[in-house]
């Protein structure tokens, strides 16, 4: 009977431990391996335009909510754009607000994940991750009424770096422009090609393709040659979070889908992120057409 029960044990010992491996190679962060930093490379990524209507991604105004009305009205939101004559300078005011608010910290996470929460610790002097500028700025746009969505940015290598492998910015629907911006609230970033606001994938094409386009940066926080060889190895997967949707533990340990990643059709499916935690909680699509929803789609 001790025998069998040993047995059990130890069969369940090893099972729990070749998941543990299997879902996070690094166990959480307790083992150090990988690279130490990503591949600066670039190449041209290449997508499909036929949608599969199969992943529903859908923006609606949540601007009643209780904590985003408290926002609103706690930080003067409205009166910081009240002299904007559009809503890509509106964007521009609110981003370089929120930049403004703390000094980057790429290791400090918040005990709350709240716009209210992060400014008030910021205010004391507390410094964030680009977790926590997306996550500002998100919740900031979203009280003013705009559809915008944090957008999740990996290197090719993700899968094999152990860390500086991804970063954290957002896209925004522009009702007047009907088209979708990319911003990056850690730097103060837009970036714009003869004008025209560019989202992540035509960001990508530009500096791949060596294609000439401009920055805004209010604030001054870079140039756009850094910048561009800053951001550029980031831009080759993206990934957003379907409707929403928050991963768990419990998620990912058996899989829920809850976003949707858009890769190149040359691309392999990233296994790992940073070697901490498997990637298993995400739809694919080749094709902009389903990550870049139309303003008829969104309503």
């Amino acid at each position: 009977m001790i025998k069998a029960t040993t047995r059990a044990f130890l069969i369940l010992l090893t099972a729990f431990t070749l998941f543990s491996f299997w879902l996070s190679p690094r166990l959480g962060g307790l083992i150090s391996m990988g690279k130490d930093f990503p591949d600066q490379s670039i190449e041209q990524l290449h997508f499909t335009s036929a949608s599969s209507d199969f992943h529903s991604l859908q923006y609606h105004d949540v601007s009643n909510r209780i904590d985003l009305i408290t926002l609103r009205t706690k930080y003067s939101l409205d009166s910081l754009i009240e002299n904007c004559p559009s809503d890509f300078e509106k964007v521009k005011k609110v981003q370089s607000w929120v930049q403004s608010r703390w000094m980057h910290d790429s290791h400090n996470m918040p005990k709350e994940n709240s716009a209210l929460y992060i400014l008030e610790q910021a205010k004391k002097g507390e410094k964030f991750r680009c977790v926590e500028y997306s996550l500002v700025a998100k919740e900031c746009l979203l009280a003013l009424g705009f559809k915008i969505r944090s957008l999740g940015l990996m290197t090719k290598d993700i899968s094999e770096v152990k860390s500086y492998g991804g970063h954290i910015a957002n896209e925004i629907y522009l009702d007047d422009l009907e088209k979708w911006m990319f911003i990056d609230p850690q730097f103060d970033v837009i970036t714009t090609k003869n004008g025209m606001p560019l989202n992540a994938v035509e960001l990508q094409q530009c500096i791949a393709q060596n294609i000439p386009f401009e920055i805004i940066n209010p604030n001054k926080t870079t140039t756009t040659e850094k910048y561009k060889q800053w951001i550029g190895p980031y831009l080759y997967y993206f990934y957003v979070s379907i409707n929403g949707q928050q991963i768990t533990i419990w998620d990912r340990i058996i899989g829920n889908k809850k976003q949707l990643t858009l890769l190149s059709t040359t691309a392999d499916k990233p296994k790992y992120f940073q070697k901490i935690i498997r990637i298993n909680n995400s739809y694919y699509t080749n094709s902009t057409e389903d990550f870049y929803p139309s303003l008829s789609k969104i309503h």
